[in-house]
């Protein structure tokens, strides 16, 4: 078995880590490829709390993973050639499919040579097919797909897997995968497209299906135009597969998460509350549901487009922090893991009107009263086995604000994040666990989503124990 020693972030002594390795393989032999393996290295590796040793692990998951591109036709169809290209160099095993709109825009040779197989480009077998990989093209490889990619997912192709239509190989491949085959959609598209309400209740429907969304992104368009609607870059696309890959897992556990703002009313009409997107908690339940959990996803109001869609997320909207309380607390009992990532609001008015207060020239005085504290309420039933984990932002002072709400709320670690993560994609993130010994891991300024996985990984392994 080959491993790569990869550094993402600059972080550590890579020929450290390959001395470690080699020595842990001359002890401990694989017999053969086996997730197993690949779960004891990840153990030793994530004891350094290293970015890079993960992507180690991921390199050997994708190893003989076969994974189907779907190729849709759009400006951005010539990215994911580099794409394919990636995951042949990381161990999959790669099949590209072809729509006929993108055999317009790159040839299927292209794909062919970095894949080192011939691209499928028509539903018919080809004159003279004379195996069943050849005269049933939309069964193999997609019965047996470990991966499924579509990209660029165009407009037209996301209303046909969202709607079940198979006019076309990849679609039809769609249709012919296993339940145990994750998929995932990259859309493209001009950002008015992107907007449609069609377009929009397809994206919803794909994910309400168990679909994986990556992107698009903010920036300038291939029409001319700037919005929403680029392609997720395709070294990004990659680097989601391969963290997609560490083989840890949380079948058969149910997390709950709180996410979102809470708001407080003053009146009939006006509240208390703060800009959080509740994009955190998305990218949380997400990273739970991908590594096989069950979901109770308590989230405060927050745009629809925030909000995460799988099957295997159970949805509790709330507005305010009593009613969040109440959610959490029907929910922790069966839980095994509670993540406490909403940004609850300290106060709320002491006794708000029923009716709209009118604006009065000499302004007016609101009397506040403190909120409860769900995340020290509800850890505070902890049973032995549960984890619970919760966020911090700070402004100042973070670490040591962190270090005594990690102790006050009764949690087992503490995300820290500053201003910068505000209704953003990223922020900076830093870990704090109860373990006197471990020093707050540094995570760095990195997207919500990555953030997510790796907090979702070290519940697992602290589950695990």
């Amino acid at each position: 078995m080959h491993f790569n020693v990869v550094s993402l972030h600059g972080a550590g002594d890579a020929r450290g880590w390959q001395r470690k390795l080699h020595a842990y393989l001359s002890w401990n032999p694989p017999r053969r490829k086996s997730d197993e393996f690949d779960k004891r290295l990840v153990r030793i590796a994530r004891g350094a709390g290293r970015a890079y040793v993960q992507y180690i692990i991921c390199m050997s998951s994708l190893n003989t993973r076969k994974i189907i591109l779907g190729i849709g036709g759009g400006i951005a169809t010539y990215k994911a050639v580099t794409v394919a290209s990636r995951l042949r160099q990381a161990g999959a095993d790669v099949t590209v499919a072809m729509t006929p709109a993108a055999q317009q825009f790159v040839g299927p040779l292209s794909f062919a040579a970095v894949t080192g197989r011939e691209a499928q480009t028509g539903m018919m077998p080809p004159p003279g097919a004379d195996s069943v990989e050849t005269i049933y093209p939309h069964l193999y490889p997609a019965t047996a797909a470990d991966l499924f990619v579509v990209l660029p997912a165009t407009a037209d192709l996301i209303a046909k897997l969202a709607h079940g239509i198979g006019d076309d190989i990849v679609a039809l491949s769609a249709l012919s995968l296993p339940p145990s085959c994750r998929r995932y959609f990259c859309p493209a598209m001009n950002c008015e497209m992107w907007q449609h309400p069609l377009v929009v209740d397809n994206v919803a429907r794909l994910e309400d299906q168990g679909w994986l969304r990556l992107g698009p992104e903010s920036g300038a368009l291939g029409c001319g135009m700037t919005g929403i609607g680029r392609m997720t870059e395709p070294e990004a696309i990659v680097q989601r597969l391969i963290e997609d890959a560490i083989p840890f897992s949380l079948g058969g556990r149910r997390i709950a998460i709180t996410a979102g703002p809470t708001q407080e009313r003053i009146d009939a009409v006006r509240f208390i509350s703060n800009p959080s997107s509740g994009k955190m908690g998305r990218a949380l339940a997400l990273a739970s549901v991908s590594a096989g959990a069950q979901v109770d996803y308590v989230t405060g109001p927050v745009a629809d487009a925030n909000l995460p869609r799988h099957p295997s997320i159970t949805t509790h909207p709330v507005t305010s922090a009593d009613e969040m309380l109440v959610a959490m607390q029907s929910c922790f009992t069966a839980t095994d893991a509670a993540i406490f990532a909403a940004a609850v609001g300290d106060y709320k008015v002491a006794a708000p009107e029923t009716q709209k207060l009118p604006k009065t020239p000499e302004g007016t005085t609101l009397q506040l009263a403190t909120t409860p504290d769900v995340a020290a309420t509800v850890s505070a039933e902890k049973r032995d086995g549960q984890v619970c984990v919760g966020f911090a932002l700070e402004s100042h002072d973070g670490v040591d604000k962190a270090r005594r709400k990690l102790a006050r709320k009764n949690l087992d670690a503490i995300v820290l994040n500053d201003l910068t993560s505000v209704a953003g994609e990223d922020g900076t993130y830093t870990l704090l666990t109860r373990a006197e010994e471990e020093a707050p891991a540094a995570w760095g300024h990195i997207e919500k989503s990555a953030c997510a996985r790796r907090l979702i990984a070290w519940i697992s392994d602290k589950l695990d124990d």
